[in-house]
């Protein structure tokens, strides 16, 4: 997937519910493993991406030189909701999405991630 400001490669699936001429995503479903104590090999940090790469953070230059951030003025999210995209097939073997970066070390101090995250289970429990 291409931009004005840059690609990604991603898996996407096309169906008939969306119009033609718009690409849905789950907003945000991507993340950098170590980050959120995300396993090296999590579905979110190997197959999850974001748009980020592909939206420009700030917009055209006005007539006098001043940028304006390309973002929601009310949220201050990254103004997505109007990029245009151009979409182009991979190669197979594309099950990884990039840009990929480097795992994020877990922080000094806290011990490794659970394999199940059963946190607040104990506290759901008690309301039974």
């Amino acid at each position: 997937m291409t931009s004005h400001n840059g690609s990604i490669k991603v898996q996407i699936k096309t169906m008939e519910g969306v119009n033609p001429e718009t690409v849905w995503t789950w907003n945000a479903i991507g993340k950098r493993a170590g980050s959120w104590t995300l396993a090296p090999d999590a579905p979110e940090a190997k197959k999850g991406f974001l748009l980020n790469h592909l939206i420009s953070e700030l917009l055209p230059p006005e007539k006098d030189g001043r940028r304006l951030s390309n973002s929601d003025p009310v949220t201050g999210q990254a103004a997505w909701f109007d990029l245009r995209v151009r979409i182009e097939k991979c190669e197979p073997g594309a099950e990884v999405s990039e840009p990929q970066f480097p795992d994020l070390p877990r922080p000094p101090g806290i011990g490794p991630a659970p394999i199940v995250n059963d946190y607040g289970a104990r506290l759901a429990q008690k309301k039974r």
